[in-house]
């Protein structure tokens, strides 16, 4: 089952310090990640991003993932506008 709380953001979250940003380090992170988890049976993971984080949109995009909507935080998590994306796994 692949389905979180609705509290919960999304299956997976990354970081990369300012310095090491734009080498593709998000990007490969996200697909070797997503080979692993591939036999846990999960049939797609979620992710977020707020609508500015061009950056992270792209590395999400360049591993096959799409935009599901775009909708409100949830208040534990601050509220405001967020993106919510799709990776499918099978």
């Amino acid at each position: 089952m692949s389905e979180l709380p609705t509290w919960v953001p999304g299956h997976i979250g990354y970081g990369v310090v300012p310095w090491k940003r734009q080498r593709g380090y998000a990007t490969t992170a996200l697909e070797l990640l997503l080979e692993g988890i591939k036999p846990l049976g999960l049939q797609w993971v979620h992710l977020t991003t707020a609508p500015d984080n061009l950056p992270s949109q792209k590395v999400i995009q360049n591993c096959d993932g799409y935009l599901v909507e775009a909708r409100v935080k949830d208040p534990v998590w601050g509220g405001g506008d967020e993106m919510l994306w799709r990776i499918e796994l099978s």
